[in-house]
């Protein structure tokens, strides 16, 4: 896990919540995987730069986070947002140009020890098993790919299809009925 040590404790004055351990280690694996954050916010800004670091303000809400990536190659842009909902963290992804959306949701207890957000030793659990999950979560999401919910795409005539076939409330078609020539 080289680089996360060095990014969590170069945060670790501004950890106050599980939330913000969770999101520095998602921000680490994003970067890990060939991307730089932009900044914060949903639009570009005045102060935006590419950097490996967490940008300032990251954390400002302990409910809400939302920063923005580009790939190394500046194809792709990302944008993150994370919500606290009880003791879980929904991350919501959106690509850019494809506009196609991932989601994952995160139980804090099972990847955060709470009681130890400043000893970054202690802090992660599971850190193979989260990382695997960001990467197949969030950044395999893409054109042709699968999403955060674990499901493929489809082509739409199957899946019109299946929907006709599966509708209680559709009336099938009036057609008639030959009946056998005895």
């Amino acid at each position: 896990m080289a680089g996360l040590e060095l990014l969590y404790n170069s945060v670790i004055d501004n950890i106050a919540s599980p939330q913000d351990a969770l999101l520095c280690f998602v921000h680490w694996e994003i970067i890990r995987h060939g991307y730089k954050c932009l900044g914060t916010g949903d639009q570009p800004g005045t102060n935006d730069k590419r950097s490996e670091l967490l940008p300032a303000h990251w954390n400002e809400s302990s409910e809400l986070y939302t920063l923005r990536y580009e790939s190394s190659d500046g194809k792709v842009q990302l944008l993150v947002k994370a919500i606290a909902v009880d003791s879980s963290v929904i991350f919501n992804v959106m690509r850019s140009g494809s506009e196609e959306v991932a989601d994952m949701t995160v139980s804090l207890s099972d990847y955060v020890n709470c009681d130890h957000l400043q000893d970054f030793d202690r802090v992660f659990k599971n850190t193979k098993e989260l990382g695997g999950r960001v990467q197949s979560g969030i950044l395999s999401s893409g054109p042709g790919s699968r999403s955060g919910s674990g499901k493929g795409k489809e082509p739409a005539k199957s899946c019109k299809k299946s929907l006709q076939d599966e509708d209680p409330f559709r009336i099938p078609t009036r057609t008639a009925v030959r009946q056998p020539g005895w």
